[in-house]
């Protein structure tokens, strides 16, 4: 027993060693830096920070935000947000800060990672020898023979060896750049430990019920896996698939099996029922439109099949090299690094060798390197995608053809895996097969090198083997050093922070959505306009409404065509969007018509009015009651999406029989216009609707633009919408939907 708890107490050390070295510069910068390229890390570390914010301060669900996109709030059920490590590194935030928590869930995920790997690979070469051993335990090497002895270590080695193979692969620490719901990778060994041993005991008669006991880890450890990240629940399930079949094809599959798998299915949806209903309504409640992703960004972000030899962009000799051999890859390197590893390929041939070589009808499947092998092949197929990708190319075949690979049966077939973008991400499971056949091998080579020799040799190369394979693999793998980035807040939020007037922070530029106004927000602790979210909420008014879509598009939109910001820009910022402070962050746009465009339309908005605060990097004006106030006009979340073509014109589309709304403001009260532009190439009737879907007014369409005007009038009603009749599969080009005071 004391020599089991050494070994496991050892593997522990090593792991954590090992990532604070092959992190570094991190581990000098625990506290003042997050591992990263200064850009998503932001968003999980506000993660963190909200989660603390929404269950210890305000005692409510982290799912929805007022803190984003004011004055609408965002709704999270879909955002990156990792329970699991808000709730375990809660007391390190709270004690200690919330970069050491961010920190720490991250070398969590690379010990117990590979903890787990290495406890799955120990299971896995169980069969593998005839060596001594009692039911699942692993052979006591203080009583075996010192040749059992020997072989008992390098088991060890190996499995240690496939940890290394699992979490620190590039796979790993491209995603350690920010992405800290990738990083927690570290649950899926142990729920395909607990499966495929359950799958194992399930088959054999004398088991009794101890797979019971399998089914409730399997699916304990799978619901911690949903925790952190709803992708590898996915790919867990893929596995449980595969396994299933590998076990029916062995003909060891038994109504135990199928009861046992149907148990970890059910405690998992039991386990995380809040979660699940409430996303199955929010899909509901979104319409979809937000959340399933289109296929050219899946086609994108499928991997690239040389992308899995070709060499992560950090190491210290190659990795210009391999950025430059990557730029014709159609991801950034973030999601295209797939690098299964040189050494890691070789030894996966020779596991497939040692295979061949040694079978044995009474080994479990999950005690064969094939098995491995063969679920490392299916999801690094998986991860290629819809279509065979080589070099960034799809046209293979003669003509221009394109190779589908089954992927795209899934994409076609079964719906939520259209909720899903990163298809490349299969490459963490990949890796931990690979992980655990490349320890196969190393068994294998280590029983081979020693046949026929002495003790004392034995010895020496059952220690050599290892250490010389693991040092090829970790540099292979080696990222140094690693980027960290430490926050860049700039003082005034500081500032910012003790005041205690209500309002919303607009950070500008705003031509999309940046994580580093997250990183302010946790120091200012105010609501911002802006947010950076994992799936957008439809409800923002980011292209909805003036002045926000001003800045969001950098020009106007078909709401804004006759709206003057420097006459009403004031009113919406105050009255509609509760703004207080606007800060224009130079850093954020260094040039270009970026900046050009963001600092003239802010110039028009606070003309004459001095500044707040103003420095080499910021300037801050104060919102206050506006002088003057004018109608404007909404957009619903019903619009498609504002198009232009080559000479910059703009329009939204609205499809035959279809209908979009909008708001209407009239502060004044006073009579106003309001004023349509459209054309529809297939002719047609536009119609206006009133909130009851009563009509209003019509007015006949040509493929000439035309402008419509709906008689002045003193009140409108507050919501309109617009609806087009035409043939079917026709659209209407909405050029223009505004409004103005007589």
């Amino acid at each position: 027993m004391r020599t089991r708890t050494r070994y496991h107490i050892a593997v522990l050390l090593g792991y954590g060693l090992l990532a604070l070295a092959l992190t570094w510069p991190l581990a000098r910068q625990l506290g003042s830096a997050i591992p990263g390229d200064n850009f998503d890390g932001w968003q999980n570390l506000w993660n963190l920070w909200w989660m603390r914010e929404a269950w210890l301060v305000r005692h409510i669900s982290p799912y929805f935000s007022d803190m984003l996109f004011a004055p609408t709030g965002a709704d999270l059920r879909f955002q990156t947000m990792a329970p699991f490590n808000g709730f375990l590194f809660m007391n390190v935030q709270t004690t200690v800060g919330l970069i050491p928590a961010y920190n720490a869930a991250v070398l969590f995920s690379f010990v117990v990672g590979g903890y787990g790997t290495y406890l799955l690979t120990l299971y896995a070469l169980r069969g593998w020898q005839k060596l001594p051993n009692d039911g699942d335990r692993p052979v006591n090497v203080v009583t075996a023979p010192k040749r059992l002895a020997g072989n008992v270590g390098s088991h060890h080695a190996a499995a240690f060896i496939a940890g290394i193979i699992f979490v620190f692969s590039p796979y790993h620490f491209s995603h350690t750049l920010g992405h800290l719901q990738l990083i927690s990778l570290q649950w899926i060994p142990f729920y395909v430990l607990y499966l495929v041993r359950g799958l194992d005991r399930a088959a054999r008669p004398v088991s009794r019920n101890s797979w019971v006991a399998d089914a409730a880890k399997a699916g304990l450890f799978l619901a911690l896996v949903g925790l952190c990240d709803w992708y590898y629940v996915m790919y867990s399930l893929f596995f449980t698939a595969l396994a299933l079949l590998v076990w029916l094809a062995r003909r060891q599959l038994t109504w135990r099996s199928v009861a046992m798998v149907a148990g970890v299915g059910i405690f998992l949806i039991v386990a995380l029922s809040p979660l699940l209903v409430s996303m199955v309504r929010g899909t509901q409640t979104w319409g979809g439109t937000s959340l399933v992703r289109d296929y050219t960004e899946t086609l994108a972000l499928s991997a690239d099949l040389l992308a899995f030899v070709t060499p992560q962009v950090f190491h210290p000799l190659w990795g210009k090299a391999a950025l430059a051999r990557g730029a014709s890859f159609t991801a950034a390197p973030s999601e295209y690094t797939v690098f299964a590893g040189f050494t890691v390929l070789v030894l996966a041939g020779i596991a497939l060798l040692a295979t061949r070589t040694r079978r044995s009808k009474r080994v479990s499947s999950a005690q064969r390197p094939g098995f491995y092998l063969l679920s490392a092949a299916f999801f690094a197929l998986l991860a290629l995608g819809p279509v065979l990708k080589i070099n960034g190319r799809t046209d293979l075949l003669p003509g221009g053809g394109e190779i589908p690979l089954p992927y795209r049966l899934l994409y076609e077939t079964v719906p939520f895996i259209k909720l899903s973008r990163s298809v490349s991400r299969m490459d963490v499971m990949v890796m931990l097969f690979l992980g655990v056949a490349a320890a196969f091998a190393v068994v294998w080579l280590v029983d081979r090198l020693q046949a026929g020799r002495q003790a004392g040799a034995q010895r020496a190369i059952a220690i050599a083997t290892p250490l010389i394979i693991g040092g090829l693999i970790i540099f292979e793998f080696l990222p140094a050093p690693f980027p960290v980035s430490p926050p860049d807040t700039p003082a005034w939020y500081a500032t910012l922070a003790q005041d205690p007037a209500p309002g919303v922070v607009f950070n500008l530029p705003a031509n999309f959505e940046r994580p580093g106004y997250l990183l302010y927000q946790i120091t200012h602790g105010k609501p911002i306009t802006t947010g950076y979210v994992t799936r957008d909420d439809p409800k923002t008014l980011r292209e909805r409404a003036p002045v926000f879509s001003h800045f969001w598009f950098l020009g106007q939109d078909i709401n804004t065509r006759t709206f003057d910001l420097g006459q009403q820009g004031i009113q919406v910022l105050y009255d509609l969007m509760g703004v207080r402070w606007v800060v224009l962050d130079r850093y954020k746009m260094p040039g270009g018509p970026e900046r050009e465009i963001t600092e003239a339309m802010a110039g028009q908005i606070f003309a004459g009015q001095p500044p707040l605060y103003s420095d080499d990097r910021i300037t801050v004006y104060e919102v206050g009651e506006p002088a003057q106030r004018g109608p404007f006009i909404v957009l619903g979340t019903d619009w498609q999406p504002r198009q232009t073509d080559e000479t910059g014109e703009f329009w939204r589309a609205l499809p035959a029989g279809d209908s979009a709304g909008f708001d209407l403001s009239n502060p004044t009260g006073l009579p106003v216009t309001l004023s349509i532009d459209a054309a529809a190439a297939a002719g047609g009737a536009l119609r206006l609707l009133d909130a009851a879907g009563s009509e209003l007014a019509a007015w006949p369409l040509s493929a000439g633009r035309q402008t419509f005007e709906f008689p002045q009038q003193s009140q409108y009603p507050a919501t309109l919408r617009l609806a087009f009749d035409g043939p079917a599969g026709a659209e209407a080009q909405v050029f223009s939907v505004d409004v103005r005071q007589q």
